[in-house]
């Protein structure tokens, strides 16, 4: 072999070597568990900041996905009483309604059944009363035993009962025991906006239906329905204040107060229900909106928060790097959202843990290979 064939074989060794030590991870030694170590002094040590992870009353408020619903103690469902058929609608959705006002007229053969047993139940109270007059008198003279007047008693009860009962269902449709009838009107029980119609001119409709027919709501308040982790449930209090924010107005802020706290953990999610009531006079908020409420810390509650950028997320799943002396590894950790460049830590960290806080990216890729 010449000189020149022995000068391209050298250069090509040499430059086959450089390649493959630019392509080595940045540090040479394995740590425990597939850790990764940088020795002190390491170059890549000057690309991340390590901070000690503190516990402190000052976290950012705890913040929750929720959605808008209509505030249910302030909400009908109307429902018809008897069977029949809708011969007018007199409200559309969008329309502001009174207590009392007439919403459906229906036409109803069976309005004329509930007042004939109305005035049958009249009758046989009437003469139950008047059965345990003359027992009385009868009992006097000794004439009936005790065993026949406590029966007679007994009578006028159901028949009381059954007036009252009849008595209920004429009401409720608006009508009388004597007046002849065969059209009735469903009314308003509250005071508040039609939100739903499920009724047309014409339609049959039935007292076990399950879907109601219209839906009231008095909109000046809602509510708001939302998950809080079990680990934050010492944060969250009965009556306690929160704000609530909607993505159409992100500049406002709308406050409202916590109405219950649920007493049940769902197994699946890890969470429990909370309800929370907002006033709503302004008419922005609108039910099935999505909100993010804030619920300012308790005071003397202890968190754990760390800049956003220390956590990675891999298909979803939050880590950060963990620092134990000179070994850096990857795990796994549950944190809350993002507040202003801050999550609070749920699991996965305790005070006093170092973990990377800036450039954590940067040692991800040599931590995998390892």
């Amino acid at each position: 072999m010449n000189m020149h064939g022995r000068i391209i074989i050298i250069a090509a060794v040499l430059l086959a070597g450089c390649s493959d030590r630019s392509n080595k991870p940045i540090a040479s030694d394995p740590g425990p568990d597939g850790a990764l170590t940088l020795t002190p002094g390491s170059p890549a040590l000057k690309f991340v900041k390590i901070e000690e992870l503190r516990s402190s009353e000052a976290g950012p408020s705890v913040v929750l996905s929720g959605r808008m619903t209509f505030d249910e103690e302030h909400t009908q469902r109307v429902a018809t009483p008897i069977d029949g058929r809708a011969t007018a609608i007199l409200v559309k959705p969008g329309d502001k309604v009174k207590q009392g006002q007439a919403l459906i007229e229906l036409s109803s053969p069976g309005v004329g059944l509930l007042q004939a047993d109305a005035q049958k139940t009249q009758q046989d109270m009437m003469l139950a009363q008047k059965t345990v007059d003359r027992m009385h008198r009868m009992k006097v003279d000794g004439a009936v035993s005790d065993k026949e007047v406590a029966q007679a008693e007994a009578d006028l009860q159901k028949a009381k009962s059954d007036v009252g009962r009849t008595t209920a269902q004429l009401r409720s449709i608006g009508v009388s025991a004597t007046d002849p009838a065969v059209a009735v009107a469903i009314r308003a029980q509250i005071a508040g906006t039609i939100v739903e119609r499920n009724v047309l001119v014409g339609q049959e409709v039935r007292a076990d239906a399950t879907t109601p027919l219209l839906t009231i709501t008095n909109l000046d308040s809602l509510w708001v329905i939302a998950d809080v982790y079990e680990q934050d449930l010492g944060l969250v209090s009965s009556g306690a204040t929160v704000n609530v924010r909607v993505p159409a107005y992100p500049s406002e802020m709308f406050p409202g107060t916590v109405a219950h706290l649920g007493d049940v953990v769902d197994p699946t999610s890890r969470t429990v229900k909370l309800r929370c009531v907002v006033p709503n006079s302004s008419a922005k908020l609108k039910p099935e909106m999505f909100a993010k409420i804030s619920l300012a810390e308790a005071t003397g509650k202890q968190v754990l928060v760390i800049p956003s950028n220390a956590v990675l997320n891999e298909a979803g799943k939050p880590r950060v790097i963990l620092v134990e002396g000179n070994a850096f590894r990857a795990v796994d950790v549950e944190v809350g959202p993002d507040i202003e460049g801050k999550v609070r830590v749920l699991n996965g960290l305790k005070a006093g843990d170092k973990l990377v806080t800036e450039g954590a990216l940067f040692l991800k890729h040599d931590i995998d290979h390892r």
